[in-house]
């Protein structure tokens, strides 16, 4: 069989880093079937396309070699700001689906806050951190799965079952980058999908993502921008906002203070 040519090799990187998470340049290159000086370039071009993370050895996905906690010290009070402000999309007795990550955590936490229209809701989410902070706030459904470390999240053929059983009046959904041309995009594959299939059975879907995400080519897109009817973001650089606005998407940002 011919060895890949160079975007399909990228790409076949990519896809074997999101299934495993990291591996040694040595196994990369046998799954490749092409030499180790091919395989340590491929590997700095991803580098510097800020989609994987070199180590020792071997690499990562980008977003997969950065712990959670270190994600979730980043940025604390932007995360809190568009927490607060991704409320006011809420209404009392909805159904709302809650993504996994530290930004979900932060609309947690915010809903915590707020208990006079948090008892009303019932909060489905396959985040582990999320219902750690909402246990007994409000009926509460954890989704199960597979727990992937990165996110705190449960996910995998069983959680994407679950998912596809119900409906929610509002899925409140963060991602990885926002592709201008593709929309928003996930680093893992398996979570992805699972977006996917909670905003085909959502009737809203808001996207809370800072304005650090706009731009950065992605790996697996789960939406489209005609998908979302939101974006709750701190803030919108015009070719951004035209791009979510072309599509009937409403942009909100936190209120100045």
């Amino acid at each position: 069989m011919n060895a890949p040519l160079a975007e399909d090799r990228l790409q076949c990187i990519l896809d074997l880093l999101a299934r495993h998470g990291s591996l040694r340049t040595t196994a990369l290159t046998e799954a490749l079937g092409v030499s180790g000086a091919t395989t340590r370039r491929d590997l700095d071009t991803l580098e510097r396309r800020g989609l994987i993370r070199k180590m020792h050895g071997g690499a990562a996905l980008a977003s997969q070699d950065q712990g959670y906690q270190d994600r979730a010290a980043l940025h604390q009070g932007r995360k809190t700001d568009l927490a607060q402000t991704a409320l006011g999309l809420i209404r009392p007795g909805q159904t709302v689906y809650l993504d996994a990550g530290t930004t979900a955590r932060s609309v947690a936490q915010a809903l915590r806050r707020t208990p006079e229209l948090t008892r009303t809701l019932r909060v489905v989410t396959h985040g582990i951190d999320v219902a750690y902070e909402l246990n007994g706030e409000c009926p509460l459904y954890v989704v199960g799965g597979e727990i992937y470390g990165s996110t705190f999240s449960l996910t995998g053929p069983d959680a994407l079952d679950t998912v596809r059983r119900y409906r929610y009046d509002l899925f409140l959904v963060g991602c990885t980058s926002i592709d201008p041309t593709r929309g928003p995009t996930n680093s893992n594959l398996i979570e992805a999908q699972q977006k996917a299939a909670i905003i085909a059975q959502s009737t809203r879907t808001a996207l809370i993502a800072d304005s650090s995400k706009w731009g950065p080519p992605g790996f697996a897109t789960f939406a489209r921008f005609d998908q979302l009817r939101d974006w709750v973001t701190d803030h919108a650089p015009a070719d951004a906002r035209a791009a979510f606005e072309e599509h009937g998407v409403q942009v909100h940002q936190p209120q100045l203070r």
